[in-house]
């Protein structure tokens, strides 16, 4: 230890002694340190962190922890939601857990007002979650304020109004002052009293959602009034499924067993719902519901599945930044060796052992990667938030918790021990090989000098060529994504989404039942027609990118399936006027229009798709096609032929799909929901403004409307493949960057070494131009090997990421000879400081050169 305190001070001293070295070594340290550290830190968030709440590792998923919304209907295999008296059931029959939690799947985004506090009566928006009374008690969260609810609230229905807010919407709405416990907010009609608040690293089970306020799952109608969620379904095969399940393992339970338990429990469920008077087919098929019981730790995520693969792709680029910056001070590291020749061989000859000076070397190495670490602990802390904002669909960052905690410190000391080991062993080990008797005699050759007269690669260049390697595939990296994200937002949608707006109405929650829905949105959509800058309007239930599909087994009157060929396809109830308001081309017969609504012969428009599917070459119109699901069972005739459109993902494959009319649907329950589609002309702010009055014109009750373009909803869908490209964009360019640096810095270093040799050759005639391409030709050759590298690696990682790629493929040219060209420039800009500086050398100054 005494002789390491003396390696760190001595260590210190020479780096001080040097402050543009360090200063240098150290920022480009931080650089990659920093940007390892970030990417690392919303990986944790988003993949390994587990929940902030006691014991995680005991926790199980009953549900699919990637599955988000609610699920109308019925589904097969395992299950991914489950409905309100399938979680009361499991509760209440489970023999393997201590408790069973259920957890609305995706939050409610509604008014909140503080009574008393918001100076509008609607207050703002805020994020809503309904969870059940043993929510708090299985995670085991304590308030930092207050208490929160237990099992009481599952009792009774609507006679709980009682809320858990969050720290974040304890601070914004109340200032954190401690009233906030007993104080009342509304939400909708109703009063809750806040009697608690959530720790400030808690947001919930799922990453990416953080709600605002937590209420009894038992006030649903309060929250969603006009629909009941919680009741056993009359029919069912019509479930809502919309909870996410957890459960906390009895001590010595283990997942295998908890799984084979619950699937029992799950079965005698199911068995009890399906009776006796049902065909053995139609039992079997039900009976194909199952429990996919998994381990818990990490919740649920809103994120993971969109983002995980990303992020590790991400990883792997910035640790490659990391191995360029490594490569740039080791170049660094090998230039001061050799500068400082003299003194280590002064102190070999007074005694010091090669390892005893390699420890030294070694220590300073790790003292200027600990500095850049602790520097690039910080930058990482700025460019996180700079992530967050990339990864967020709309203007709020994304809720992650990217806070420095042990995990984001030892990761970073690890990267900044392990880079300094790196980067500093082949230095050391260089600098400790010196010959005494030449050194001490001041007769011993530059390093350059005998690498040119040997023929061999010196150790700077050889780094230099594989910050060449990897720079070009970083830069194929950056040029591909960034080519996918252009075709991305250049690809043809099929329908015109500019000057399309739209918004959704909810009757049933403004009270609205039976034919009144039905009025009301009439009569809305011809008030909507009549506002200036309205050219078209048209309804529709599921809509364009809004993240929501129906689909049902299908049959084709006198039409025999081929073997193998599926009977389904997706569909939509749409509106008079549908397919003329949102662009999307009718190519054969009609659209469907107002005489289409009414008790007469159901009619419906199918895409190109499925009619190219099921009918080849023959005119579909005037084919009848059957909806099979078993409580609708309806039919309609063929009247149209759509273009096919992109309804949720630019990247999808166009499904099979049919269109019916919205006031003659074949299931009456989604029409309860309604997205209006608005084409408009002239000022959007203006057409919005005018908008929201006439929907409270129309009806005071309907809540407040959120209007979005169609521009925006798809521009959000492609969050994933902007932060690929913009992010692999900025590593690309450091990347490049670096490479430069390195180019640059051994190139001068070869030129100063060989300064009494370019001397001679102007004094023997040698003109400028000759020298500069002597020197020029060099660095271009050590690009030259580090492309013949770095493009078969290119094929090597195409695997890892060409499900990421749209329209192209690894070996796009377009990206391979673009990379090429800048990384030729790149060194040739970099070469051609030095070979300059050659240039006017004075060969008299240099004959006496030494």
């Amino acid at each position: 230890m005494q002789t390491l305190w003396q390696d760190i001070r001595y260590g210190l001293r020479m780096l001080a002694r040097n402050p543009g070295f360090s200063v240098i070594a150290v920022l480009t340290l931080a650089l990659g340190i920093g940007a390892n550290t970030a990417i690392f830190t919303v990986m944790n968030s988003v993949l390994l962190s587990a929940l902030p709440v006691k014991d995680p590792g005991r926790l199980v998923a009953l549900t699919s922890p990637d599955a988000h919304g609610m699920s109308n209907g019925s589904q097969d295999g395992d299950r991914d939601l489950l409905t309100y008296p399938e979680f009361q059931y499991m509760s209440a029959h489970n023999q393997v857990f201590t408790g069973v939690l259920g957890s609305q799947s995706g939050n409610d985004r509604m008014n909140v007002a503080v009574e008393g506090r918001d100076q509008t009566d609607g207050g703002s928006r805020a994020s809503i979650n309904m969870v059940s009374g043993s929510y708090f008690s299985i995670l085991d969260v304590n308030p930092v304020i207050g208490r929160t609810f237990g099992t009481e609230v599952d009792a009774s229905r609507d006679s709980n109004p009682v809320a858990v807010i969050s720290y974040g919407f304890w601070q914004s709405r109340f200032g954190g002052a401690h009233t906030a416990v007993g104080s009342k907010i509304r939400i909708g009609k109703t009063s809750f009293t806040v009697i608690g608040v959530t720790p400030p690293d808690f947001f919930g089970i799922t990453v990416g959602s953080a709600p605002d306020v937590y209420v009894p799952l038992t006030m649903q109608s309060e929250i969603a009034p006009g629909y009941d969620w919680l009741s056993v379904e009359k029919d069912p095969v019509e479930k809502i499924m919309w909870l996410q399940v957890f459960a906390r393992l009895k001590p010595g339970v283990t997942v295998a067993q908890a799984k084979a338990s619950a699937e029992v429990t799950f079965q005698q469920y199911l068995e009890s719902q399906i009776g006796s008077g049902v065909t053995q087919g139609t039992r079997k098929d039900f009976l194909n519901q199952h429990i996919a019981l998994i381990e818990g730790s990490h919740g649920a995520s809103m994120l993971r599945e969109q983002f995980g693969r990303p992020l590790v792709i991400l990883m792997g680029v910035v640790g490659l930044v990391l191995l360029i910056a490594c490569a740039n001070v080791a170049n660094l590291l090998l230039a001061r060796a050799a500068s400082r020749q003299k003194e280590i061989a002064v102190r070999v000859s007074l005694g010091a052992g090669r390892g005893r000076l390699f420890r030294q070397l070694l220590t300073e190495s790790v003292l200027l990667a600990g500095m850049g670490g602790a520097l690039g602990l910080l930058l990482a802390q700025w460019a996180d938030a700079g992530l967050l904002r990339l990864v967020s669909h709309g203007p709020s960052p994304v809720p992650l918790d990217v806070r420095v905690e042990p995990r984001i410190v030892l990761f970073t000391l690890g990267v900044s021990l392990l880079t300094g080991v790196l980067f500093g062993v082949a230095p050391a080990l260089r600098a400790t090989r010196v010959d005494l008797n030449s050194i001490l005699k001041g007769t011993a050759a530059g390093a350059g000098g005998n690498a040119s007269r040997s023929g061999k690669l010196p150790l700077g260049k050889f780094l230099v060529v594989g910050q060449v390697a990897l720079s070009l595939l970083l830069l194929i990296v950056a040029g591909l994504f960034v080519h996918s994200f252009r075709k991305l937002a250049e690809a043809q949608l099929g329908f015109d989404r500019d000057h399309l707006m739209m918004f959704d109405v909810d009757a049933v929650a403004a009270g609205y039942k039976g034919p009144a829905i039905t009025e009301l949105y009439k009569e809305l959509i011809d008030r909507l027609r009549t506002v200036p800058g309205v050219q078209s309007v048209s309804i529709s239930h599921n809509g364009l990118f809004s993240h929501s599909e129906s689909g049902d087994q299908i049959s084709i009157d006198a039409y025999t399936p081929k073997s193998g060929q599926e009977m389904n396809a997706l569909f939509d109830h749409v509106g008079p006027g549908y397919f003329s308001t949102v662009g999307i081309p009718i190519l054969m017969g009609r659209e469907i229009g107002p005489e289409d609504g009414g008790a007469g012969q159901r009619v419906g428009v199918i895409n190109q798709t499925m009619a190219r599917y099921y009918f080849g070459n023959e005119n579909p119109i005037g084919r009848r096609i059957w909806d099979m699901f078993p409580t609708t069972h309806a039919d309609f005739i063929v009247v149209g032929v759509a273009a096919d459109a992109k309804y949720n993902s630019v990247q999808e494959e166009t499904p099979r799909r049919f269109y019916v009319p919205y006031f003659h649907p074949i299931d009456p329950s989604e029409t309860n929901f309604g997205r209006i589609e608005l084409r408009i002309s002239g000022n959007v702010a203006t057409v919005t403004a005018a908008v929201r009055d006439v929907v409270k014109q129309t009806s005071a009750n309907l809540p407040p409307i959120e209007i979005h373009t169609t521009n925006q909803l798809v521009s959000e869908s492609l969050t994933r493949d902007r932060m690929l490209s913009r992010l692999s964009s900025v590593f690309g360019a450091l990347a490049a960057l670096l490479a430069c640096i390195g180019i640059y810095g051994t190139m001068a270093y070869a030129v100063a070494g060989r300064t009494r040799e370019i001397g001679i050759r102007m004094a023997l005639g040698a003109q400028q131009g000759n020298v500069v391409w002597m020197v020029l030709r060099e660095s271009l050759l050590l690009v030259a090997i580090g492309v013949a590298i770095g493009l078969p690696a290119v094929f090597g990682v195409g695997k890892f990421i060409g499900s990421l790629l749209y329209g192209l493929t690894p070996a796009d040219p377009t990206a391979l000879i673009l990379s090429t060209i800048l990384m030729f420039v790149v060194a040739g800009f970099a070469g051609y400081i030095p070979a300059r500086r050659a240039m006017r050398v004075d060969p008299m100054v240099a004959l006496r050169y030494e």
